[in-house]
């Protein structure tokens, strides 16, 4: 089987619908998504409407919960912004629909167990894995979810490490990359070959960037599109 994985979408629609007319041609067999459907970005209902749409399952991110909850102590002045806007835009259908998102899914797939995840199995909405994390760390999360492979969401930093038989990934973000490539990021997983094949997509970061600025978004949510950071 071929499994897309998407994750930090960030309410990024000129980005996700790149990532999803890509994924049309792939031919892919599923499609799963790591967390933060909204935040940032202009268009968290459209986000959510395509991936109720086009997306098999996904879990919660940080910024799906701070909507639901309005709680953003953990966050800087931007996210906070993203958040209040985010609340204010969405409705009553869409708050429902991320109320129904699970902390994370597990698929058994070819004899591989598969746990995915926004954070890390110790605390699946907030803690970061980045793709340099320890050995002993990583070893230490596949233990606790019971998987051979883990994909997390959360940093927008793609990630592949294998330890021990153990596969590690984060597909990177679609809506907001942090990696200094400002192309939107997925991964496509082969379940038969156990291999990983990251892509990048160009989207029209004009439109995204003018859409922030004429919502009264923070001017820099827009840079940072161009940037990649």
């Amino acid at each position: 089987m071929r499994i897309a994985f998407i994750s930090d979408i960030h309410s990024n629609i000129h980005a996700f619908e790149k990532v999803l007319e890509e994924l049309e041609k792939e031919n892919v067999d599923k499609i799963y998504c790591c967390g933060d459907i909204v935040g940032y970005n202009a268009f968290p209902s459209e986000c959510i409407k395509l991936v109720k749409e086009k997306i098999d399952g996904s879990v919660m991110g940080n910024h799906d919960y701070a909507t639901l909850t309005g709680e953003t102590g953990w966050f800087n002045e931007y996210g906070v912004e993203g958040i209040s806007y985010t609340r204010k835009v969405i409705s009553d259908e869409d708050m429902n629909f991320l109320k129904s998102l699970k902390t994370h899914i597990y698929l058994n797939v070819d004899d591989l167990k598969i746990y995915i995840t926004h954070g890390s199995p110790r605390d699946e909405i907030f803690e970061y894995v980045f793709p340099d994390s320890s050995d002993d760390f990583l070893l230490v999360l596949a233990d606790i979810a019971k998987a051979d492979v883990l994909v997390f969401g959360h940093t927008h930093l793609p990630m592949e490490r294998r330890i021990k038989r153990k596969i590690f990934l984060n597909p990177g973000s679609v809506g907001q990359p942090r990696d200094g490539n400002p192309k939107a990021s997925f991964l496509i997983f082969d379940t038969r070959s156990k291999e990983a094949c990251f892509k990048r997509i160009e989207y029209d970061i004009d439109d995204a960037a003018k859409a922030i600025i004429d919502n009264g978004l923070p001017r820099f949510l827009a840079q940072r599109l161009y940037l990649g950071i």
